[in-house]
C-alpha cells in the first residue's frame, strides 16, 4: 500500500498540476513533447547555468536536428522516487501526451537508505503508468558507482555501498526489461573528478552533464524521423 502523501508533497503536486495543465498541445511529426523525470540532476544542478544541464542539452540537440521541442521538466531537487512517482501520476492526470520521456532516479534513494523493494515498487508503478497512458519513447538511466564520487570518497556512508548500487541497478534493469525500456548505462562510465562539481562532489558539472546528455542521445536519436 502506498504511503499517504504529506501536506508538503500534496501542495507541490497541486502546483505541478497547475503548471503542466496548461502545457498540453497537439503535436505534429515535427514536434516533440519531451518530459524529463528525475531529481536535482534533471533540473541542472551542478551545471552553470542550470540550462547547461543534461535535460536542456538533450532538447538543444533535438532542436538542432530540426525538431520543435516542448519541454516539461518534472525534476525535483532532493526527491526520492516516491515523490517523483507521485508527480508523474499527477502529470499524467492532466492528459498530456509526451513523445519522449527520460528517467533518472534512484541515487537519492540510495543515499537516504530507502529499501530496494520500496524503490522497485515505485519504479514499477511509474513505468506502468507511463506505458498505460502514453505512447512515449521512454529511456531510463541506471546509477553510477556512487562510492567513487568525491563526496563519498572523502566521507564514506553506510548506505552508499557498491552492493546497494548494484541492487538498485538490478531493479532498473529488471523493470526496464519488463516494460521494454532501453537502459542508458551510466554505471559503465568511469567517474572522473573533472566530470563532478567541485562545489559538492556529488552532482555532475558542465562536462558531466554533457556526458550524460550524450549517453541518453545515443538511444534517443535513432528514434527520430
Amino acid at each position: 500500500m502506498k504511503t499517504v502523501v504529506s501536506t508538503s508533497k500534496f501542495l507541490f503536486l497541486l502546483a505541478c498540476l497547475a503548471v503542466v495543465g496548461c502545457a498540453g498541445n497537439l503535436l505534429d511529426e515535427n514536434e516533440i513533447l519531451y518530459t524529463a523525470v528525475g531529481a536535482s540532476d534533471a533540473v541542472g544542478v551542478g551545471a552553470t547555468p542550470l540550462t547547461n544541464g543534461y535535460v536542456y542539452l538533450i532538447r538543444e540537440e533535438l532542436e538542432s536536428r530540426g525538431k520543435e521541442v516542448g519541454l516539461i521538466n518534472l525534476g525535483i531537487p532532493a526527491a526520492n522516487t516516491d515523490l517523483i512517482e507521485d508527480t508523474v501520476q499527477v502529470f499524467l492526470r492532466t492528459g498530456a501526451q509526451p513523445d519522449l520521456v527520460t528517467i533518472w532516479v534512484g541515487a537519492n534513494d540510495i543515499v537516504d537508505g530507502v529499501q530496494v523493494d520500496d524503490f522497485e515498487d515505485e519504479l514499477e508503478e511509474m513505468l506502468s503508468a507511463l506505458r498505460d497512458e502514453t505512447s512515449a519513447f521512454i529511456a531510463i538511466a541506471n546509477i553510477p558507482d556512487l562510492t567513487e564520487l568525491p563526496r563519498f570518497e572523502a566521507g564514506p556512508d553506510d548506505d552508499v555501498t557498491l552492493e546497494r548500487v548494484n541492487a538498485f541497478n538490478a531493479v532498473i534493469a529488471r523493470q526496464a526489461n519488463s516494460f521494454d525500456v532501453p537502459v542508458v548505462d551510466l554505471f559503465e562510465e568511469d567517474i572522473k573528478d573533472y566530470l563532478i562539481s567541485d562545489v559538492d562532489g556529488f552532482h555532475p558539472n558542465d562536462a558531466g552533464h554533457r556526458r550524460i546528455a550524450g549517453k541518453f542521445l545515443e538511444v534517443i536519436v535513432p528514434q527520430l524521423d
